[in-house]
C-alpha cells in the first residue's frame, strides 16, 4: 500500500527537513551519530548551531492496530548544539533558544506522514551543560518527544473490499449458533 512504512529512517528525514525548515540558520542538521557527547566533539571541528536527531528507543506501544501493523512509541531526541565566544551563559541561552524554538515545533506534528506517525507528545527540554563542553565553547540543550508510529502493511490494504458482514464469536465448528452478527 502506498504509504506504507518500514522503518524509521523516513521518518527521521522528514522530521531534519522539518528542523532545516523552522530553525533556517542551522550550519548542520543531521542524524546523530556519535558527533559530541557530554565531553565535546568526538571528531574534527563542529559547525554550529547544529541539530542532530536520534531515535533513543522504540518499544511497542501499548495500543497496537491489529491489522498487521505493529506501533512503536519511539523516543526522539533533538540535540541542539551551540558555540558563543560570549562564554558560558550567552552559549547556554544560545542552545536552550534552539531548543525552545524547535519544542514549538515537535507538539503534535506528524511531518506529514500521518496516519502512520501519530501525533507528537514533547517530554521536555533539557540542558546538557558540562564542564568538558563549556571549556570547549560549546553550550547543548535537548528536547525530547515520544511519537507513535505504525511499521509494516496493513492485511486489508490491496483488495479495496469492505466486508459487508461482521460476525463474533469463539468457535464456530463447535458452536457455529454462538456468533452475533454485528452492524458495519
Amino acid at each position: 500500500m502506498p504509504g506504507d512504512l518500514y522503518s524509521f529512517e523516513p521518518v527521521q528525514d522528514a522530521i531534519l527537513a522539518a528542523a532545516k525548515a523552522a530553525l533556517p540558520g542551522l550550519v548542520m542538521c543531521e542524524p546523530y551519530a556519535g558527533q559530541f557527547g557530554q565531553d565535546g566533539p568526538s571528531r574534527g571541528r563542529m559547525a554550529t548551531p547544529g541539530f542532530f536527531l536520534a531515535a533513543l528507543d522504540a518499544p511497542p506501544a501499548t495500543e497496537q492496530p491489529g491489522e498487521g501493523r505493529i506501533a512503536f512509541e519511539v523516543r526522539w531526541a533533538a540535540y541542539c548544539l551551540s558555540r558563543n565566544a560570549g562564554g558560558a551563559a550567552d552559549r547556554g541561552r544560545d542552545a536552550m533558544a534552539l531548543a525552545t524554538q524547535w519544542a514549538v515545533q515537535v507538539q503534535d506534528a506528524q511531518w506529514g506522514m500521518a496516519p502512520q506517525v501519530e501525533q507528537a507528545a514533547i517530554e521536555g527540554v533539557q540542558n546538557l551543560y558540562s564542564a568538558e563542553l563549556d571549556n570547549k565553547g560549546f553550550g547543548l540543550w535537548a528536547v525530547t518527544w515520544r511519537q507513535v508510529i505504525n511499521l509494516g502493511g496493513s492485511i486489508w490494504a490491496g483488495d479495496d473490499v469492505t466486508p459487508t458482514e461482521v460476525w463474533i464469536g469463539q468457535d464456530g465448528e463447535a458452536f457455529p449458533d454462538d456468533y452475533d452478527e454485528q452492524d458495519t
